[in-house]
C-alpha cells in the first residue's frame, strides 16, 4: 500500500503530517491553496464551527482546528479514508471538538439539524452536481447568519450560484478554483 502524506500548515499542530493511502481519485487541498483559504478566513475562524463534507483526508478540518476553530464535522464515506480522520482525530487529542460521519455527504447533508459558520466543499471534481449541492446546503439552512462556504473546484468546471449567494472571494491556484460565497 502506497501511503503518502500531507502537512498542517499554520496554528498549533503545525507541522503535523496527516499520512493516508495513495489514492487517484484523491485530491486533497495543496498547501498553497490552503494558505490562500486560511489567510482569506484568519481573523473569522477562532472559535467557529466547521463542516468539512468529502473531508477525504480532513485536512481542511484540521487545519481549521488548528487555527482555533471550536468544532468541526468530518464527513467522508471512504471508510479506510474515515479511519484515518478518526486515527489523526485522536493523535491530536480533538475528540471534544469533533464529529465524525462515515457516509454520503448528501444525504447526510439532508438529515442534518446542525448549523456551521463555515462549510468547506471540496469535493472529488466532476463527481457533484454543484447547483444542486449549494441548493441543498441553501435549503437545509446549514449556515448560521453571516456564515460562508468554501468551494474548491477544477478552473475548468463553470458554477452557477444561488441568487441569496453571491461569490466574495474567488482565486484560482494552478488547476484549481478556491472560492468563499456568502
Amino acid at each position: 500500500m502506497k501511503t503518502s502524506s500531507i502537512r498542517i500548515i499554520g496554528g498549533r499542530n503545525k507541522g503535523y503530517r496527516i499520512v493516508f493511502k495513495a489514492s487517484p481519485s484523491l485530491r486533497p487541498t495543496t498547501d498553497r491553496a490552503k494558505e490562500t483559504l486560511f489567510s482569506w478566513l484568519q481573523f473569522e475562524i477562532q472559535n467557529k464551527s466547521c463542516l468539512d463534507l468529502f473531508s477525504g483526508t480532513g485536512g481542511l478540518g484540521f487545519e481549521a482546528l488548528s487555527r482555533g476553530a471550536k468544532h468541526v464535522t468530518f464527513i467522508e464515506k471512504d471508510k479506510m479514508l474515515f479511519k484515518n480522520i478518526i486515527k489523526n482525530v485522536k493523535n491530536l487529542k480533538y475528540q471534544d471538538q469533533t464529529d465524525s460521519f462515515c457516509g454520503n455527504a448528501l444525504e447526510w447533508i439532508k438529515k442534518s439539524k446542525h448549523k456551521f459558520d463555515f462549510i468547506f466543499l471540496d469535493p472529488p471534481f466532476d463527481q457533484v452536481k454543484y447547483l444542486n449541492l449549494l441548493a441543498t446546503i441553501n435549503n437545509k439552512d446549514l449556515l448560521n447568519e453571516n456564515g460562508k462556504i468554501y468551494l474548491e473546484i477544477s478552473k475548468h468546471t463553470e458554477v452557477e450560484v444561488r441568487r441569496n449567494q453571491k461569490i466574495i472571494k474567488d482565486k484560482t491556484v494552478g488547476d484549481v478554483r478556491l472560492m468563499i460565497l456568502q
